[in-house]
């Protein structure tokens, strides 16, 4: 896995079911943009609150809509058994990686860190393991991260602490081919992938995916010097894209340019009015340096 992999939103009719015209066309401009991939039913695509059915309508509409794209379906829950079941519906969709996230709340240790990522393998999906502490409360430990790649399916690490150093001990404890890691944090992809990383999952390509695709295959050619330029001009951006809670801030952006409605699951609700008063206005600033 190498490139941009955008964690693309699941637009909502205001009926709250699923519009699938509006998500063609994201999908459609994900694929001019050539971005090296999407993840579908991830956080940022409210996942947690779509039930198995939608899930796999939508595993199904993004794979005939886009099969040249490199897909990845969100199948991760802090439920073994549920983690093997919903990766199973990815796999007779099509979809043959999941991203997994490390079970939030349970907190489980590294054996059964092992035992979860093992029962989903044995389903003989490529599994990207996603590190995300601030969402699940477990910040995976370079001990446990060598324990689990052990699993061969175990094919890439989507690390989303935003913490370098992180991921030097992680390359420390695996080497730097084991996994393919990918950043999950858009404000530190360039260093990300000066040290190794193979590029990002990420938020901002939902709105400027051409932007993201040229950042990385800068970084990814070797020219750091422009990958920099563009790293630290999409850095207002990018922190608008977490002024409330992740999708909030990229779905009402959307919604600004026509894309979709900005209509989310309970228990996330639109963003607050102030906000998206300040939220216009970066992204009028942001677009007249374009």
């Amino acid at each position: 896995m190498k490139g941009v992999y955008t964690a693309i939103v699941t637009p909502f009719k205001n009926s709250g079911e699923i519009d699938f015209n509006a998500f063609g066309k994201l999908l459609d401009e994900q694929v001019k943009a050539k971005v090296a991939g999407v993840v579908v039913a991830g956080t940022t695509g409210e996942g947690a609150t779509l039930n198995l059915a939608e899930k796999e309508e939508l595993f199904r509409f993004t794979k005939e809509h886009c099969p040249t794209l490199d897909l990845v379906a969100g199948t991760g829950t802090n439920n073994t058994a549920d983690s093997v079941k919903q990766t199973e519906v990815a796999l007779k969709a099509g979809i043959e990686k999941v991203l997994i996230v490390t079970p939030y709340y349970n907190k489980p240790t590294p054996k059964g860190l092992f035992a979860h990522y093992s029962a989903v393998a044995a389903t003989g999906a490529k599994i990207v393991l996603y590190n995300v502490p601030g969402r699940t409360g477990l910040n995976i430990a370079p001990a446990a991260l060598k324990l689990v790649s052990e699993i061969k399916n175990v094919v890439a690490v989507k690390e989303a602490t935003g913490d370098l150093g992180r991921l030097a001990d992680y390359l420390d404890a695996v080497g730097t081919e084991r996994f393919d890691f990918l950043s999950g944090d858009d404000f530190t992809v360039v260093p990300f992938i000066s040290m190794g990383g193979k590029g990002v999952i990420s938020v901002l390509s939902n709105i400027y995916p051409e932007i993201c695709v040229k950042m990385v295959d800068a970084a990814l050619s070797g020219n750091f010097a422009k990958a920099a330029k563009i790293q630290l001009a999409t850095n207002k951006i990018n922190h608008a894209m977490f002024m409330e809670s992740n999708p909030i801030p990229v779905k009402t952006a959307l919604a600004m340019k026509g894309k979709c409605t900005d209509k989310f699951r309970e228990p996330l609700a639109n963003m607050e009015n102030a906000n998206i008063e300040k939220l216009a206005e970066i992204i009028k600033d942001f677009e007249k340096t374009l």
